[in-house]
C-alpha cells in the first residue's frame, strides 16, 4: 500500500483504535468513491482503484499486529525499516511452549486418526482427541487473553507518544508480540477443528 492506511481513513495513526470506528470510517467514504457510481469508464477505473485501496486499509487497520506495525512505519521509519527483533519475556516465551505442546498433541491425534479404521480404534481415540481438543482450547483461551492485554495497554502506548517521549522499542515489542498472538490463534483454533474432526 503506497499510502498510509490511517492517512487514507482519515485517521489519527494510533495502537489502540476500535475496529467499528475503523469499520465506519471504511463505510462513509467507501460509499463516497463506490465504483458503480463512476459516470464513465475512467472515472470508474479510478473509482474502483480508490475503493480497493480504502478496503485494505480497513483490513489493515482492523488487524491489531498490522496496524502496529503500519504505525511503526508511521513514526518510527528506521526502527521499522531494522531488523532488529523485539526481546520476549519469560511469560511469552512460556505461552510460545504451551502453544507448542498444544498443537503437538492435536497433531498426534490428527496423525494417530489418519490409521483408524475400526469403530473400536476410533471409539478408543476419543479420550485422547478431548484431551487434545481441551489442550487446544486452553492455550487458545491464554492467547486470548494475553492479546486483550496487549489491546488493554494500547491507549497507555498512544499517551506516551502524544506527550512527545519516544516509544519505538515499546511499540515494536508490541507489534511483534501482537503478530505471534495472532498467529497462534489462527493455528489453534485450526487445530481444534482438526482435533475433533
Amino acid at each position: 500500500m503506497t499510502t498510509d492506511p490511517f492517512s487514507l481513513l482519515g485517521l489519527e495513526p494510533t495502537a489502540a483504535l476500535d475496529p467499528a470506528v475503523v469499520r465506519q470510517v471504511f463505510q462513509e467514504r467507501a460509499a463516497a468513491v463506490h465504483p458503480d457510481h463512476g459516470a464513465d469508464a475512467a472515472d470508474r477505473a479510478e473509482r474502483t482503484a480508490l475503493f480497493a485501496s480504502l478496503n485494505e486499509a480497513q483490513r489493515c487497520l482492523s488487524s491489531t499486529p498490522q496496524r502496529l506495525r503500519v504505525l511503526l512505519q508511521v513514526r518510527y521509519p528506521e526502527l521499522a525499516a531494522s531488523h532488529a527483533g523485539a526481546v520476549m519475556d519469560g511469560a511469552f516465551m512460556e505461552l510460545f511452549g504451551a502453544v507448542g505442546a498444544a498443537l503437538e498433541k492435536a497433531k498426534a491425534v490428527q496423525s494417530r486418526r489418519a490409521g483408524v479404521v475400526s469403530a473400536l480404534a476410533r471409539a478408543m481415540l476419543m479420550a485422547d482427541e478431548t484431551m487434545a481438543a481441551d489442550a487446544v482450547m486452553g492455550a487458545l483461551g491464554a492467547v486470548n487473553d494475553a492479546m486483550g492485554a496487549l489491546e488493554r495497554a494500547l491507549p497507555a502506548l498512544d499517551e506516551t507518544m502524544r506527550s512527545g517521549e519516544a516509544c519505538g522499542p515499546q511499540l515494536k515489542a508490541a507489534a511483534a508480540r501482537a503478530g505471534f498472538l495472532e498467529k497462534w490463534q489462527a493455528q489453534l483454533r485450526a487445530a481444534h477443528a482438526g482435533a475433533v474432526g
